[in-house]
């Protein structure tokens, strides 16, 4: 309750003030003020994301039932060459999430510095307001960096993008030990990009460093966040540090989108073995509106698509693969591979009903096999 008095206390002192410089103030799907000369900018936005999915499995009991997957106040403001976000999600994690001051005063070049994504894979780095399915890929949930705490640069032109950065933990982990360390990087160029085909290639790479007695575990849901027991689960690995890279291409030729990402996790453990897992997804969707998704070099991923006044279908399928063995390094932590077939319907360019259906199949160490049902309505402001 303190906290939401805060925010809301915050929301109203912060746009009283640029109120009394403001030329244009608009409501369209939320609240922005922007004074006369553009140079300050004051923004309210939010996402709600509410869920329902049903699982049918013969080895395990799993959560049929719904979820408010995301309920999140979003603040943002421009003040002459600096800039600044906060974001909270008050249901799923209740936990501040994007919370930086950046500085935008180099051309096509933005300095961060606070809690913020980190620089790693393309789609852990687009925003689940425009990913195409209800949950990221299988190989997302194991492998995402979340967010640090760190300072982190983005640069690009008009076909490339680079993001690259040093982090600590995120705001919201328990403190008591020195942090976790990591340096990133994340390159994306598209050699073709014209009006109606964009093909894009990246990579990616980062070190972690662990604190002493620092240990690392991979796990995954089967691609739907309802599933309160994990497929497929490394267990805890005594470890120094591990080294991740990944690869990724977008493909788009008109209304089809093709995706496709492999990431690759070796581990320094600590008795020696060094386990190392890997896994990749391939995804295509398109639009029956004839449309195009967006797909932006400043960041290196997708934005929201905006339909027509009678809304948008989509159709989107996906196949993915997560592997948690390493023999020789005697971890058996399963390995599952997944086929999602999905619509979605762009209600309007603020709303947006998804529909999965995935089937989830682990080997002999995996800990089920399932197939699920899903759906999710969204609005975002």
């Amino acid at each position: 309750m303190k906290t939401s008095f805060k925010l809301a206390a915050l929301t109203l002192a912060l746009s009283a003030a640029f109120s009394t410089q403001a030329a244009e103030i608009s409501t369209k799907g939320g609240f922005k003020v922007k004074s006369d000369d553009g140079r300050y900018t004051f923004a309210v936005g939010g996402r709600i994301q509410m869920d329902g999915t049903a699982f049918n499995s013969d080895d395990i009991d799993l959560n049929n039932g719904t979820e408010m997957r995301r309920a999140r106040i979003t603040l943002k403001a421009n003040i002459e060459e600096w800039e600044y976000k906060l974001d909270y999600d008050y249901i799923s994690s209740e936990s501040v999430k994007d919370a930086f001051i950046a500085y935008n005063g180099f051309k096509n070049t933005i300095i961060q510095i606070g809690n913020q994504r980190q620089a790693f894979g393309m789609e852990a780095n687009t925003s689940s307001n425009d990913v195409s399915f209800i949950e990221r890929s299988l190989i997302t949930d194991p492998f995402d960096q979340g967010r640090g705490f760190g300072i982190a640069a983005k640069q690009w032109g008009d076909n490339w993008s680079l993001n690259y950065g040093v982090y600590g933990q995120d705001v919201n982990a328990a403190n008591g030990k020195d942090e976790e360390l990591s340096f990133n990087g994340r390159f994306a160029y598209a050699p073709i990009k014209e009006k109606d085909r964009m093909v894009s290639f990246g990579f990616s790479a980062l070190q972690t460093e662990l604190e002493d007695g620092g240990s690392v575990r991979l796990r995954a849901r089967p691609e739907s966040h309802q599933a309160n027991t994990r497929i497929v689960d490394s267990s805890s690995i005594a470890a120094d540090s591990y080294t991740m890279f990944g690869l990724e291409s977008v493909m788009q030729f008109g209304s089809l989108t093709l995706l496709g990402e492999y990431i690759k996790e070796d581990v320094d453990s600590v008795d020696g073995s060094d386990p190392s897992f890997d896994g990749y997804f391939v995804s295509a969707s398109y639009l029956l509106d004839g449309g195009m998704r967006n797909y932006t070099t400043k960041g290196g991923k997708f934005k929201g698509y905006k339909p027509g006044a009678n809304g948008a279908w989509e159709l989107t399928a996906r196949i993915s693969s997560l592997d948690l063995n390493d023999a020789d390094a005697n971890v058996f932590g399963g390995k599952v591979d997944s086929i999602t077939l999905g619509a979605n319907y762009y209600i309007n360019s603020n709303m947006l009903a998804k529909f999965n259906v995935v089937s989830a199949n682990g080997d002999e160490f995996a800990k089920y096999d399932s197939t699920s049902v899903g759906a999710r309505l969204q609005v975002v402001w």
